[in-house]
């Protein structure tokens, strides 16, 4: 297996890290396989690990080569940053395909992160995150998205943009990250106290069109972050556009799961669960010719 890691902005620290399998041997040397490049959550306040390289070994156990990009995160980095960045890492995997035996280049994005991957689709044509850094569309755009519990609408669960009583009970403990602190729409406009009108500019809803890639979606009814509404009206706006889908909504189960295995959760935590079937399913949709 090969690592590297590649810069991908000269203002900012992003960086993504490869996952490269080995070229294969007898009769499957030079195979040529797809790719998936993963944009892990964390509420652009941080960037998950448990989303990040034990989905990309997922992935390469399955034959697939992998991309985790590490992207800026905080109010210093609003809206377009991170999707410049994803934009950047897009381009750098499809540059290389001769070189790294690549076919069909993915997106997966978990929370946070699947926020950012859905807009690399909606926004794949915009002159800001392509021309203003010296990329094409083409040079961008996925064949395919995948995302896990994906911020869809940026919608608080709750009516009061307050984190869940379960939550900040586990950030009290040490055992989640402490999103407390300017909210994910704040972040994304890059100033606290917005209106309601620019926070609603940042619902990607209205904004999904006919050229979106096929798109799997997953998540759990009792997610106390998003809201499940986000992904079934994603489902059906992407029904109604045309526009390719696969959507599992699971009855139980929290935020962040991840692979919801034990290699990023303690057993006692996955009990009764099973989203861990997410990866299966996907796995299976992936195969499809036709997604």
């Amino acid at each position: 297996m090969i690592h590297q890691t590649l810069k991908l902005s000269e203002e900012t620290n992003a960086v993504m890290t490869t996952y490269l399998l080995d070229d294969g041997e007898f009769g499957r040397k030079g195979l040529i396989r797809p790719a998936v490049v993963i944009c892990p959550g964390g509420g652009y306040t941080m960037v998950s690990r448990d989303e990040g390289e034990p989905v990309a070994m997922f992935f390469n156990r399955h034959g697939y080569h992998a991309f985790v990009v590490n992207y800026s995160v905080k109010i210093e980095h609003p809206f377009p940053t991170a999707l410049r960045e994803l934009a950047k890492a897009m381009a750098i995997v499809k540059a290389h395909k001769a070189e790294w035996q690549i076919g069909e280049v993915y997106t997966a994005g978990f929370s946070a992160g699947g926020n950012l991957a859905l807009s690399l689709g909606v926004f794949q044509e915009e002159e800001r995150i392509t021309a203003e850094i010296g990329l094409t569309t083409d040079q961008i755009r996925p064949d395919r998205l995948i995302l896990g519990y994906p911020a869809v609408t940026l919608h608080p669960r709750h009516e009061e943009e307050k984190c869940a009583p379960e939550i900040e009970a586990l950030m009290d403990a040490g055992l989640m990250p402490d999103f407390r602190g300017p909210s994910i729409r704040e972040i994304l406009l890059g100033y606290e106290n917005p209106s309601e009108e620019e926070k609603e500019s940042l619902n990607l809803l209205p904004k999904l069109h006919k050229k979106l890639p096929p798109t799997f979606i997953w998540g759990s009814y009792e997610d106390s972050v998003i809201p499940a509404t986000d992904y079934t009206e994603l489902a059906t706006r992407l029904y109604e556009l045309g526009v390719p889908c696969e959507l599992h909504l699971f009855g139980h189960g929290p935020h962040g799961v991840s692979l919801c295995d034990t290699s990023v959760k303690n057993a006692e935590d996955l009990e009764g669960l099973s989203m861990n079937h997410w990866t299966e399913l996907c796995v299976e949709w992936l195969k499809q010719k036709n997604a």
